[in-house]
């Protein structure tokens, strides 16, 4: 028991297995765009993994610590092997992240109880779609660094070919594979949310609404491999939101439902090589 505590502490608790299967979720939508680097994986699951632990721990100074070494690191790894404009767009993300539960901000999305879920696929979206894709149509002009002509620039190179269909997908998906931890969180949370409001069984509803809709685009807009894997993702992903409920053990959240993520990727492998 001291050993599968450890692991869980080691892998779980400290949000490294979330941000892997973030991760994996992210190198699933460069795959499928013919856009996955090496050093994009890396970055995006140290900006995951520091992100989650600044989010779940910020109040501690190891955190903090953590998270300053963590912002060099991934610092360091944009400037040498992207470029600049990934690293604007990096800091964009890393202030929509912070948003969400962060007490020295007077703005904190997480205090939005009935929108906290859709803002967490708004920032999955953004950050395994918009970040990491298209980069390297991104203009340098350093002499005129942020003014309005680099912004509007910035901007219209950043949106350029810019996949929507895959920006919701994603939102569409991770909202869907979140709703669940809401009724987990039933009676912990203090304010109102979606179960509260709508009920368990209406929010169950929500999240098949979502799953569905996810795949429909995944069925019509990604190739046939990548959106079966996506299929099959979220059919099960359906039956974990059907089985959920607050009495349920924290694996079933924290390793089955954040599995989900990785899911794809997984099936994706086994697609390639079974059939």
């Amino acid at each position: 028991m001291n050993c599968i505590n450890v692991l869980k502490n080691l892998v779980l608790k400290s949000q490294f297995y979330v941000s892997f299967c973030a991760t994996l979720l992210g190198i699933f939508v460069l795959k499928e765009q013919e856009s996955y680097q090496n050093s994009l994986a890396v970055v995006l699951f140290l900006t995951f993994w520091n992100g989650y632990i600044f989010t779940v721990f910020h109040k501690k100074k190891d955190a903090i610590f953590i998270n300053l070494v963590g912002f060099a690191l991934i610092t360091f790894l944009i400037f040498t092997f992207i470029n600049l404009e990934f690293f604007i767009k990096w800091l964009i993300i890393l202030l929509l992240g912070s948003l969400y539960n962060a007490d020295f901000f007077k703005l904190n999305f997480r205090e939005f109880s009935l929108i906290k879920t859709f803002y967490v696929g708004f920032v999955w979206a953004m950050s395994l779609v918009w970040l990491p894709l298209n980069n390297e149509n991104l203009c340098i002009d350093f002499s005129s660094l942020f003014s309005s002509d680099f912004i509007r620039c910035f901007i219209n190179s950043s949106l350029r070919d810019f996949p929507i269909h895959w920006f919701f997908i994603i939102f569409f998906f991770v909202s869907g594979i979140t709703f669940p931890f809401e009724i987990r969180d039933l009676e912990r949370d203090q304010f109102p949310t979606l179960p509260k409001v709508l009920g368990v069984k209406n929010t169950k509803y929500l999240s098949y609404l979502f799953l569905f809709l996810s795949s429909i685009l995944a069925i019509n807009f990604i190739r046939l491999n990548f959106a079966l894997a996506f299929l099959f993702t979220s059919i099960i992903a359906m039956i974990l939101a059907y089985f959920s409920d607050r009495k349920r053990p924290d694996w079933y959240y924290s390793f089955l439902l954040e599995s989900l993520s990785a899911l794809p990727f997984l099936i994706l492998i086994l697609l390639k090589y079974f059939c």
